[in-house]
């Protein structure tokens, strides 16, 4: 059994990211640091080319780890009071063609994370960013958090049984899971494979949107809604969110089509939508999301409308052109 006791003092307002350089870990990273937490950012990309930090690289409160999941120790963790897990391999196409490398790093790295996490006195919280891709096929809807898991591709799998991974955990070593659910996060510095981006891109440049599908649904969210979330459960007594999954995001469900559409009209575009066949099992794909428990509990409340945080991506699109 690992070490489970009160969090030492000196462990308070300490926060370890993986994942720190992509572009939620980079905006968690920032925030926090704005709010007066001493945060260590653990990745994968060379310090030279973390660019989403290289404001906070020269911060006295950042120290930056660069390391693969898969080789964190216990010493690594020790010392932070929270958390949070947002290192992933996070694009379903990707896992479609390299489905191992998937699981690789999204399950081996969950658990590489969780134990050495298990062996160290000063965690209260260990943060996972959970997917919508995780539910596939909705039995009820809305979709709360005693929704089981029901992956429909190669990359929910992953994410579905890194969860799984953190409520085994739990129930075998009391290690202090909390999940955090979204489904499309974008804002500037989005990942440039995220199909928002390459519609708003190819809408500025009057390239054809090409759709997939169309009839499944996504809730989008704006990075600024998402981390909010993520503070609230930051600062809320472990007592309050430990063992509990949350669901962060608009609470709004879209069509894929409609998303399309409005990528069209924030790039004040002509461009042609085309339509090609689904992703292997996309087709009745639904994210309608309750917030309820998010809101009662955290008090979380978006401010962003996916209208909205469509219009502000497309502004940052629009100043890379």
């Amino acid at each position: 059994m690992g070490k489970r006791s009160a969090p030492a003092r000196d462990c308070n307002k300490r926060v370890l990211i993986t994942g720190a350089a992509g572009f939620s870990g980079s905006s968690l990273a920032r925030r926090l640091l704005a709010s007066g937490y001493t945060v260590t950012g653990l990745d994968v990309a060379p310090p030279g080319h973390a660019c989403l930090l290289r404001r906070e690289m020269s911060n006295p409160g950042f120290r930056y780890l660069w390391k693969g999941l898969q080789d964190i120790q216990p010493k690594d963790v020790e010392g932070h009071s929270v958390v949070a897990h947002l290192a992933a391999q996070a694009d379903a196409p990707m896992a479609f063609e390299s489905p191992r490398y998937t699981v690789m790093q999204n399950i081996e790295g969950a658990v590489a994370l969780l134990e050495a996490a298990r062996q160290t006195d000063c965690v209260s919280k260990l943060i996972f960013a959970a997917s919508g891709n995780e539910i596939g096929r909705a039995a009820y809807l809305p979709i709360d958090e005693a929704h089981p898991l029901t992956p429909h591709n190669p990359y929910g799998f992953s994410k579905a049984a890194a969860e799984m991974a953190l409520w085994a955990w739990r129930l075998s070593y009391g290690t202090p899971a909390v999940v955090m659910t979204s489904g499309v996060v974008v804002g500037p510095n989005m990942r440039r494979e995220v199909f928002i981006f390459k519609w708003l891109w190819n809408a500025l440049h009057g390239q054809p949107i090409v759709v997939e599908g169309g009839r499944q649904t996504r809730d989008l969210s704006f990075i600024d809604d998402v981390i909010a979330g993520w503070m609230l459960a930051i600062k809320a007594p472990a007592e309050k969110v430990v063992g509990h999954k949350f669901f962060i995001g608009s609470g709004e469900e879209h069509t894929v089509e409609d998303l399309a559409k409005i990528c069209r009209d924030a790039a004040g575009s002509a461009a042609p939508i085309e339509y090609v066949g689904y992703r292997p099992g996309e087709e009745g794909h639904r994210e309608a999301f309750s917030l309820e428990k998010a809101q009662r509990e955290l008090g979380y409340a978006p401010k962003v409308s996916p209208r909205e945080a469509v219009a502000l991506t497309a502004g940052w699109v629009r100043s890379l052109l």
